[in-house]
């Protein structure tokens, strides 16, 4: 109990109200308890007029705003909050009272200020709520209005448990004649077989008739409900089987990547990122590092480790002309590395979060960076080969953030000694690695120096609240 008097989301529902926004919670009030300590979602309507000082107040608290890509409804969105745990808080919102089938929602009932009018206080939660008899109301609307297909009765059948519950909730102080609102619905009771043992789907007479009544609150013209069923279903047959995508980013999504030497925790960093926002964004994962795939680049690791005169990438010796064989090299990698950054960058229209394990940089000899190295007698193949590989740095895209990750290079050869991977650098490699990138600049946007050693659990802590705030603070 002592986290629902502290945590983010009590404390932004606060500010609501400090701020006069009016707002409730109107539906499934009977899992408050879960979703204040971070599971589950909370449905707030807030009225339309107070739609741009609630953003206002979002971004100020650092809330990140989320879209479902296969069902937009205007006048509904999400709101996530990391909080002290990280536990993350969501927030569904509504600015107009839309509801309906599971996946088309085609109505738009005019009740913003009856919704208003006929909140209480739940001090339990600290939260606006509608009251019992307005919540018994509501659901009795939305249980006939989601049966209108044999589709939509099959979905609304399948979570009938669920619903069941938030019914039992809603009537568990009431009588039947208490339920009442703006619209007369008491000729329809009798089919909503709602006020038996436990509730059952309504007579299919009693939902045509009832939403034959509530027609005019259609969103769509009636003729287009079935090929909007169908459109929904294709989009979501899609996305279960080949999409897999979660909400994305208003407008565009955000490229993160992190740098440093191995043994730095970028990897582990990554896997973190993805596990919490991945709850409830889209997440895909690149690494750059290797563009050339795990076969190309375990060839190249057997056939440098042979090589006599094999240099450490990324802190390598600039002064030193490139061999033929690795003028090439570096020609391919350039051109591989700009392929695999467009196709990371052109990733973030579809508005999830793109992680991505290194970055680029045009500064010769660093790690990631260019690698040719021209001298008195290098030949022609050699100068076009620079040539390539300077153009392709000069075309790389910046991705959005960088973090580079610090850490003392004792603790990095730890690190990677204890690491299981194949082909790991030596301790030679990452000693001569960290030297040669102490002053590292990616090809970012914006460049985040993150220091990473220390206790895993508080600097993970540290890197997840950076990265959400970096977040939050562009939406």
């Amino acid at each position: 109990m002592e986290l629902t008097k502290i945590n983010k989301l009590k404390h932004f529902l606060t500010e609501l109200n400090v701020q006069g926004i009016d707002y409730v919670s109107w539906k499934n009030n009977h899992q408050l308890q879960s979703v204040m300590i971070g599971s589950g979602d909370v449905d707030l309507f807030v009225s339309f007029d107070d739609r741009s000082k609630f953003f206002d107040i979002c971004r100020a608290h650092g809330w990140i705003e989320a879209l479902n890509p296969i069902s937009k409804h205007p006048w509904i969105t999400h709101f996530y909050r990391l909080g002290d745990n990280l536990e993350v808080f969501h927030i569904h919102v509504y600015f107009k009272l839309i509801t309906g089938e599971t996946w088309i929602k085609e109505y738009s009932i005019p009740f913003d200020d009856w919704l208003i009018e006929n909140r209480v206080w739940n001090t339990d939660h600290d939260i606006w709520v509608l009251s019992k008899s307005s919540q018994a109301y509501l659901f009795l609307i939305r249980h006939f209005l989601k049966c209108g297909s044999i589709i939509s009765r099959f979905l609304y059948k399948r979570e009938l448990a669920s619903y069941n519950e938030e019914w039992e909730e809603c009537i568990r102080y009431i009588q039947q004649e208490d339920i009442q609102g703006p619209i007369d619905i008491k000729p329809y009771l009798d089919g909503s077989k709602a006020f038996g043992k436990k509730l059952e789907l309504p007579l299919i007479k009693s939902a045509f008739l009832f939403r034959l009544s509530f027609r005019p609150f259609l969103r769509y013209k009636l003729s287009s409900l079935a090929l909007l069923r169908l459109q929904s279903f294709i989009a979501r047959l899609i996305n279960k089987v080949f999409l897999k995508r979660k909400k994305v980013l208003p407008e565009s999504g955000l490229t993160i990547a992190i740098s440093g030497v191995d043994g730095s925790g970028k990897t582990t960093m990554l896997k973190e990122v993805d596990k919490i926002f991945g709850q409830f964004l889209t997440i895909e994962r690149f690494h750059i590092g290797r563009p050339q795939g795990k076969l190309i680049e375990f060839i190249w690791r057997i056939l440098r480790n042979k090589s006599e005169n094999f240099i450490i990438p990324g802190c390598s010796d600039v002064t030193k002309p490139s061999s033929r064989g690795r003028a090439i090299n570096g020609a391919i990698l350039a051109l591989l590395r700009l392929h695999k950054a467009r196709i990371i960058v052109n990733k973030r229209n579809i508005g999830g979060i793109i992680l991505i394990d290194r970055w680029p940089t045009n500064e010769l000899g660093k790690m990631d960076g260019p690698r040719v190295v021209l001298g008195e007698n290098s030949g022609w193949l050699e100068h076009l080969c620079k040539h390539i590989e300077s153009w392709a740095y000069a075309k790389m895209p910046h991705v959005d953030i960088c973090y580079f990750f610090k850490v003392p290079i004792e603790v990095a050869i730890e690190r990677n000694r204890l690491r299981i991977k194949e082909n790991k650098e030596t301790e030679e490699q990452i000693s001569a690695r960290f030297l040669g990138n102490i002053d590292y600049k990616p090809l970012a946007k914006k460049t985040i120096r993150f220091e990473n050693s220390g206790e895993f659990e508080l600097k993970r802590k540290d890197f997840l609240y950076n990265v959400w705030h970096e977040i939050s603070s562009r939406y």
